[in-house]
């Protein structure tokens, strides 16, 4: 017994493969509309964090110092919040022509080793940009240093000298 024509089986298949492919352009189209409109949607915050909200309430700058970094041309002010003055931030400045992707900065407590990783036992503070960055309760008299570092590069860009911040007051070490 021999097979039927050839012909034959690769017309059923085509025609078999059209049938599929109609499908395909009919049910697809209908799986994504129903997708779509059947996704839950975003979350969104009704309020920011309180973290968030009052680190934009810094008004009063207690200093600014240039001589903070001893690689890169970059200020840093202390600020205070001028309900109570026990809240307190640092804001970074730097040169238009100061450009590093990515720039997070860290606070280390202590004195660690110069290294070209990142501390262990660093804090994130955040971004480097326009946003005066909350220094946790912890680094308020205690002796660290501030680490620049860029995410992308995967570098420590420079680390600040020793020092301790007080009541409003800088302590060289």
């Amino acid at each position: 017994m021999y097979p039927a024509h050839p012909t034959a089986m690769i017309l059923r298949l085509r025609q078999r493969h059209r049938h599929i492919v109609i499908m395909l352009g009919v049910i697809l189209p209908v799986v994504l509309v129903t997708g779509m409109a059947l996704r839950k949607p975003a979350p969104v915050a009704q309020s920011l964090p309180e973290g968030l909200i009052t680190a934009q309430k810094f008004s009063t700058q207690i200093w600014e110092r240039n001589e903070l970094f001893t690689k890169v041309p970059v200020g840093v002010g202390l600020l205070s919040d001028g309900a109570n003055g026990k809240g307190r931030a640092l804001h970074f400045s730097a040169a238009k022509d100061f450009l590093k992707p990515d720039l997070l900065v860290y606070w280390v407590a202590g004195q660690p080793e110069r290294t070209d990783s990142l501390p262990a036992k660093a804090v994130l503070l955040g971004e480097f940009g326009a946003v005066a960055l909350l220094l946790p309760a912890s680094a308020t008299g205690t002796n660290g240093v501030l680490v620049l570092y860029s995410l992308a590069d995967d570098e420590v860009v420079d680390v600040s000298k020793s020092e301790t911040i007080g009541q409003g007051e800088l302590n060289h070490e």
